[in-house]
């Protein structure tokens, strides 16, 4: 069994694998990942562009192999706040704000990209946040687990805090505690059969907290107790294979989807769909890390942000030994900051430095984008 530490570094560098992996197939159907790749199980060691459809839309779209997204991005941001001083929602703000002013941030979805803009703006963090119940903040949570693993109110606390600036709604918040306590548990030698059983209580907790007690933060709480529901009813009776719990999960959400939305594929945004989605598989009772993952990938659409939902639980279950790091672009500073997960002994990076970075991977997305769309 892997060491605690191990698993607490697993938490990143999972999270960062499951983005990696999914980022060359992500916003991609599934027939058209099988008519590519067949099953993909793997990062290619090039992209096969004989077989990519040649328009300028999907060539455009294509990052440089290794290369992280705004999931691993916005997770170093947030260890970096965290482990730089006492947390505050201030400072996470402040982070995202002059990252996106600098053009280091990339990648970025609609609704975290308005609630930066309002923090710009002047708006406290508390009534920043998007009107958004999607897994936005989820992707990121994972290492909070590893930071604060012998400090259960603070994590709840710094969780949902983070989640609600950028996310402002209970259930996006709740499904990142669940993802992040998860992965406290696990570092801290729970087994997921352990986890799934208490998880639903847990974040009703914490759902109530701010249901009932945060009168201060403007953020949606018609959403209640969704999350921990769908959470009980799915551990409560857990098909045994994949397929089954991926149609329970579907079938039990088309109820809850916004207007507009007629399919409820799992690997879509919603916290109780592509959410509650890595959330099951990091947790599922059989299978590989990487077969696992693997699965994930099978189902196309928002691929790399599930898998490091997923990604970041299954470090902190099963520890590193299974991850590609030498496949990470930016592996060895990614190696860093999981061992200031384990030490805590401060940030990796001061935010200019992470700013300058991340700018520089921001650059060479673009450049390779422009270049893979003008070969269409």
């Amino acid at each position: 069994m892997p060491t605690w530490e191990d698993r607490a570094r697993g938490t990143l560098l999972g999270l960062a694998w499951g983005d990696v992996l999914g980022c060359p197939i992500e916003g991609w159907r599934k027939d058209d990942i099988d008519a590519v790749y067949g099953a993909y199980t793997s990062l290619p060691v090039e992209y096969p562009l004989d077989r990519i459809q040649p328009a300028r839309e999907v060539r455009r779209r294509l990052r440089p192999l290794g290369i992280h997204s705004d999931d691993t991005q916005q997770a170093l941001a947030l260890i970096a706040v965290c482990l730089g001083g006492p947390w505050s929602p201030a400072r996470w703000a402040e982070w995202l704000v002059v990252g996106m002013q600098r053009g280091a941030m990339r990648g970025y979805g609609r609704n975290f990209q308005q609630a930066v803009h309002k923090l710009a703006r002047g708006a406290p963090p508390e009534h920043a946040g998007s009107a958004s119940a999607g897994m936005g903040a989820a992707m990121r949570i994972a290492p909070l687990g590893a930071i604060y693993r012998d400090k259960p109110e603070e994590l709840a606390q710094v969780a949902m805090e983070s989640s609600l600036v950028t996310h402002g709604d209970v259930r996006a918040g709740a499904i990142a505690y669940a993802v992040a306590h998860s992965a406290a548990l696990l570092i801290n030698g729970d087994d997921a059969a352990a986890v799934r059983a208490r998880l639903a209580d847990d974040v009703a907790a914490v759902e109530l907290e701010w249901i009932e007690h945060r009168p201060g933060w403007g953020i949606d709480r018609s959403g209640k107790h969704l999350v921990s529901q769908e959470i009980r009813a799915l551990f409560s009776a857990l098909p045994e294979g994949l397929a089954g719990m991926r149609a329970t999960l579907s079938e039990r959400a088309k109820p809850h989807l916004a207007r507009g939305f007629t399919r409820a594929h799992v690997n879509q945004g919603f916290a109780i769909l592509g959410g509650l989605h890595g959330l099951a598989v990091g947790l599922f009772p059989s299978g590989s890390p990487p077969d696992l993952l693997a699965s994930i990938m099978g189902q196309g659409q928002d691929t790399d942000t599930v898998g490091a939902i997923a990604g970041g639980l299954l470090g902190a279950r099963f520890g590193t030994a299974w991850i590609p790091v030498d496949r990470l672009r930016d592996g060895p500073r990614l190696e860093v900051y999981a061992d200031a997960l384990v030490t805590r002994d401060g940030a990796p990076e001061r935010r200019d430095g992470f700013i300058e970075r991340e700018r520089e991977l921001t650059d060479e997305e673009k450049s390779y984008q422009v270049k893979m769309a003008a070969l269409g």
